[in-house]
């Protein structure tokens, strides 16, 4: 309500005898207490052209929900042990899992969380060339303990690939 107004509403209803000056203090207050009924834009969305403004959206449930649509996904970090411990590959190895030239090969993948956990579920083996690495990759890795991926700074599940080679023995 325009201050004009409240001073006349105030002049109509207060008594004779409060002078100018109590008028004065009492559309004061009347304003006051006008401004405190009056609804709050504070709570009201902000509007552009009559149409609500969305709130921004994080970032990071972004980047979370591009790396659920796409586990194996560009990222600033891939998911890095932070101790392989215990190691993947025991020592000694026995000879009868290694191939005839001597070689061997294991590579698996698994899913690691925002927590830096791996997700076992998700384990899978890729290449191996004897199930005895495998069973020892699985063993291995399910005791380790991550640094989480980042995209756009913010920490997603994605995909850790494990890969060990061992070339073959040359002959003499």
């Amino acid at each position: 309500m325009p201050l004009p107004r409240l001073i006349s509403i105030a002049r109509a209803s207060a008594p004779r005898r409060l002078g100018p000056l109590g008028r004065a203090v009492l559309a004061v207050s009347l304003l006051v207490g006008a401004a405190a009924c009056a609804p709050s834009t504070a709570s009201t969305p902000a509007t552009v052209n009559a149409r609500p403004i969305a709130p921004p959206v994080d970032s990071c449930v972004t980047a979370r929900e591009d790396a659920a649509a796409d586990p194996r996904l560009d990222v600033e970090r891939v998911p890095t042990p932070v101790k392989m411990e215990p190691p993947p590959i025991r020592r000694p190895v026995p000879r009868n899992v290694l191939r005839r030239d001597g070689s061997a090969v294991i590579r698996v993948e698994v899913m690691v969380d925002t927590l830096g956990k791996p997700d076992m579920t998700t384990f899978a083996v890729l290449e191996s060339s004897n199930v005895w690495f495998t069973n020892g990759a699985k063993a291995a890795i399910a005791k380790w303990t991550f640094e989480p991926a980042l995209r756009n700074g913010c920490k997603v599940p994605r995909f850790y690939l494990f890969s060990a080679t061992s070339p073959a023995r040359t002959r003499r």
